[in-house]
């Protein structure tokens, strides 16, 4: 710090002078076109940069000032947090250019002992917006010269500085490919203003309170906040910064430095830098924000404690283990239950095989299980990345894939009633694989009981498929692993146990009655998908549906056949299944509104305001936890009554087509699908709302909604 002092005070003139003799020994340094030969000028290499080798009158291009810095040497931000000096440009220019002012890049904190500074290591890159004068003559070359200073420290500091010069040459528009796309990046990543961040600051108790109201400062969206005004010794840098969660944003607590002495006067400009989670990994982000002293914004309700705001509080050994505990009881929600049936088929028909077989039979059920749970996460994290708003069950949304479904369904039940079988060429297409048929099936069978199971959500998911949702992709990966392996589970377990398997009656008539029997709940599955399809696509999709089941039937008995007019009829069959399947098309009006209130925030703050509780109930058509719990709890006579009892009004927020705005507010929710039930007392306060359980009981919602009474009181 002596020699920064020293510099300070009476060093810059001297230093000038060396400058200016080693520009002349070194022939001033001039370069080729956008960029000047780096300039050594100690522990820093600097270079004077542009996005364009030639420029036209009038544009607008950018130049910059390039530092890289010898390993653990750093400088400093535009406020240096503690002692210390932002980079300085002196600059020498014809009169036809003008330089603007420098963007900074974000700032990491950098501590010497007890000292916090706000700097840059390894690059830095300083961007300004050069203007060329409409006046600027075509084919003039103008050459532009610059004195950069800048402080450069690593347990002591030393002032350096280069001088640096490069020609511009005025004509038709060339880009530097290298240095615009750098320069463009550091434009991209550098802080700026944006739409939907307020701030406010105050004075109390000694302490300098930044407010900021955004959407973005919600509790689990974000962590690690940290403020950097844009003066320095606005506040202490040295002293820690205090946050405290709002319902709608950050309230930041920090100790005023020397300028505040006298009380705020003006705006504090400034940076709020945070971690936000961006296709699917947490990264740091700033935006500029004004933080206003004569006007307050709220952040909603504060909790009692202060809070290092580290995102969900759930981890991820927490959340594999809950997804792990989630896919066991998957096994026994209702929408699993057709699929299971095959399973079952397999292990009578296997029970008194080889060991070895039935084993073999459990591993490639568990493997086709575990596919399937990656392959959808990858697709998940895939459609989030690229800016997708979709959650779990994403894939009943879509029209042709419910269809799809049901007509499998309805093809496993024919083959079932023995309309026709697998035989044959159907199972044969290049080698033996009579003996892999079984084993196929076993994969077939964990691939399609995923499939179906995404429209039910068992306890103990919902908030690990939230957490594996907004984590980076190895994370995700590793809670949908833990979710397949639960599903897997028991049915992996009982092939490891053939004493219980052989306790089934031996191979017989009785299985083909028994297979015919398992035909019936693949019908249901098939019908409860077109009821489905009836609230995901236009009026004419169940009909579509049932002509493509006409056309795969027709398809399925040609194709039996050997003459060749029935295998024609085959081939036009599957040609028109084919084509009224992809004729299919979604709805254009939300079912549920048509009949029940819709939820959005806005009527829900005002049913608030109105005095009512408020019950929102994220459901979906397809999603079979939401249909059991509406049917057994919410629209049940004694649910009825205890709404009105509680003058609690109810609102309906249906995911059953894809709405990127009820997918935002499950995100913010820490779901990634329904059911969600949320329970808002009346007021204006900003409370966050109760969280039900994904499955009701009467008991537990009448607990929600006399709490929700008690709060209003």
């Amino acid at each position: 710090m002596l020699n920064w002092l020293l510099y300070k005070v009476g060093m810059k003139t001297g230093l000038s002078f060396l400058i200016l003799m080693s520009a002349l020994w070194l022939g001033a340094f001039t370069g080729h076109a956008s960029e000047t030969a780096p300039v050594k000028s100690g522990r820093i290499t600097a270079q004077l940069v542009t996005s364009y080798d030639r420029a036209a009158p009038g544009d607008d291009i950018h130049i910059a000032l390039s530092l890289r810095m010898d390993k653990h040497w750093h400088t400093y931000w535009r406020n240096a947090g503690g002692p210390g000096e932002p980079a300085e440009i002196i600059w020498t220019l014809p009169e036809v250019l003008s330089v603007g002012e420098i963007t900074w890049p974000l700032p990491k904190i950098v501590h010497t002992g007890p000292i916090v500074n706000y700097a840059f290591e390894d690059r830095l890159l300083l961007p300004m917006t050069l203007h060329i004068s409409e006046d600027a003559a075509v084919g003039d070359v103008l050459n532009i010269q610059a004195e950069a200073e800048y402080l450069v420290c690593y347990q002591v500091c030393l002032p350096e500085a280069a001088t640096l010069s490069l020609s511009l040459t005025i004509g038709e528009p060339l880009e530097d490919g290298r240095w615009a796309a750098n320069i463009k990046r550091a434009l991209k990543n550098a802080p700026k203003p944006e739409a939907g961040f307020e701030a406010s600051a105050q004075l109390e108790n000694g302490k300098l309170i930044i407010d900021i109201q955004s959407n973005d400062l919600r509790d689990g969206q974000f962590k690690n906040p940290y403020f950097y005004p844009y003066v320095q010794d606005t506040i202490d840098a040295d002293l820690p910064q205090v946050p405290k969660q709002g319902t709608q944003g950050l309230r930041l607590s920090m100790t005023p430095g020397w300028k505040l002495e006298d009380g705020l006067k003006d705006t504090i400009m400034g940076v709020i830098a945070y971690d936000k989670n961006i296709d699917g990994r947490w990264q740091r982000r700033g935006v500029v924000v004004a933080a206003s002293v004569t006007t307050a914004v709220n952040i909603g309700t504060i909790s009692a404690a202060t809070t290092t705001i580290k995102g969900s509080s759930l981890g991820l050994i927490a959340a594999a283990f809950s997804a792990f505990l989630g896919g066991m009881i998957l096994n026994l929600m209702p929408c699993v239950f057709p699929v299971l049936s095959l399973k079952i088929l397999g292990f009578a028909k296997a029970a008194h095989e080889d060991k070895a077989l039935i084993r073999r039979h459990g591993l490639m059920y568990t493997a086709g299980v575990l596919v399937s749970f990656l392959s959808l996460a990858t697709i998940l994290l895939v459609l989030k990345a690229s800016g997708a708003a979709i959650g779990w069950g994403f894939q009943l949304q879509n029209p042709v894939m419910v269809s799809a479904l049901a007509l499998l369904f309805f093809v496993i039940a024919l083959n079932l009633f023995g309309f026709f079988e697998f035989g044959g060429r159907w199972q044969n297409t290049g080698g033996d694989l009579a003996r892999s048929k079984g084993l196929k099936g076993a994969f077939f069978t964990g691939v399609l009981a995923v499939v179906v199971a995404t429209p039910c959500t068992a306890p103990f998911m919902a908030g690990a498929l939230g957490y594996a949702l907004a984590q980076p992709a190895l994370s995700a990966l590793l809670v949908f692993f833990a979710l397949g392996l639960g599903f897997a589970l028991p049915f992996l377990a009982l092939s490891y146990m053939p004493a219980l398997l052989k306790r089934m009656p031996k191979p017989g008539a009785w299985m083909e009655t028994f297979k015919q029997a398992l035909a019936f709940p693949m019908c249901v599955a098939a019908i409860w998908l077109l009821w489905v399809l009836s609230g995901v696509g236009d009026e004419n999709g169940v009909v579509l549906t049932l002509l493509s089941a006409l056309g795969i039937t027709l398809a399925i008995w040609g194709l039996q056949h050997k003459s060749s007019v029935a295998k024609g009829l085959g081939v036009v069959g599957a040609l028109l299944c084919i084509y009224f399947l992809f004729s299919l098309k979604p709805a254009t009006a939300n079912p549920a509104a048509q009949t029940q209130e819709a939820w959005s925030p806005e009527r829900v703050a005002q049913l608030r305001a109105e005095g009512h509780p408020v019950f929102v109930d994220f459901t979906a058509r397809w999603c079979v936890t939401c249909k059991v719990n509406e049917r057994l709890v919410l629209h049940t006579q004694a649910g009825k009554a205890l709404m009105a009892r509680t003058d609690t009004k109810m609102l309906i927020a249906d995911w059953t087509r894809k709405d990127d705005r009820i997918a935002d507010e499950l995100a913010r929710h820490g779901r990634s699908g329904v059911p969600l039930y949320l329970v808002y007392s009346a007021g204006t306060d900003a409370s966050p709302p109760q969280i039900l359980p994904q499955t009701l009981t009467f008991k537990t919602l009448e607990k929600a909604l006399k709490t929700a009474q008690k709060q209003a009181d």
